[in-house]
């Protein structure tokens, strides 16, 4: 579960003007004929729209935000704290041994034949046994937030543009690469840098959008 005004990019029980007033900037910012038909930005506009009109629609009505407010209690009750280890997957294509949809196939196999994911990516002949030891070990080592891995990395995900793999992986990589999150998710080309742009709202320009790896990826809807 998200958090509906972190959807619209405001403070936590923000006023009803300070909802309105986010709510009605990027209603203005995110045009779908700023894109190209059926490009990365183009299907990521989309789904921000989608996603800002059900916050929007939720935080100015009195009964869906009760409702909302009560489910919203109950989740951070049950949120875990402190940090958790990398998922080995996650771990693989943060060190560019596989790629997210490597990855995805891997755990589709694993869904089907109950084996551990290192020995499936083993015998896909997509990661050594060296490897495999040298990427669990690093696994022990490294922590992650549980339950807010990044407060962009976490708007993303609660707009439906980018999945907690992804957000984890970008995250893996900020331990090598001096870069943000935000940018690390462009240069994959998960994330539209228009887009990003019209969300943070400063102007900044993001990253290039490119692979890191030279290998194209798909953002998940």
């Amino acid at each position: 579960m998200f958090s509906f005004y972190l959807i619209l990019g405001v403070e936590e029980n923000a006023s009803d003007q300070a909802i309105e007033a986010a709510y009605r900037r990027l209603r203005s910012e995110l045009v779908l004929g700023r894109f190209e038909p059926e490009s990365l930005g183009y299907i990521q506009c989309e789904q921000c729209l989608l996603s800002i009109e059900n916050a929007h629609k939720t935080l100015t009505s009195p009964q869906l935000k009760s409702r909302y407010y009560e489910q919203w209690r109950g989740y951070l009750k049950e949120e875990a704290a402190g940090g958790a280890a990398p998922k080995l997957g996650q771990l693989c294509v943060a060190s560019g041994m596989i790629t997210l949809e490597e990855l995805e196939r891997a755990v589709e196999t694993q869904t089907r034949m109950d084996l551990p994911l290192g020995q499936i990516l083993q015998e896909s002949k997509l990661i050594s046994q060296a490897e495999l030891d040298g990427l669990l070990l690093g696994q022990k080592l490294i922590q992650l937030p549980v339950g807010s891995p990044h407060s962009i990395g976490q708007r993303l995900m609660a707009l439906g543009l980018v999945s907690e793999d992804m957000v984890r992986i970008a995250l893996i990589e900020q331990r090598t690469f001096d870069r943000k999150l935000e940018d690390l998710l462009v240069s994959h080309g998960w994330l539209d840098q228009t887009v990003l742009a019209i969300l943070i709202g400063n102007g900044r320009k993001p990253a290039e959008s490119k692979n890191s790896r030279g290998r194209k990826s798909k953002a998940s809807k």
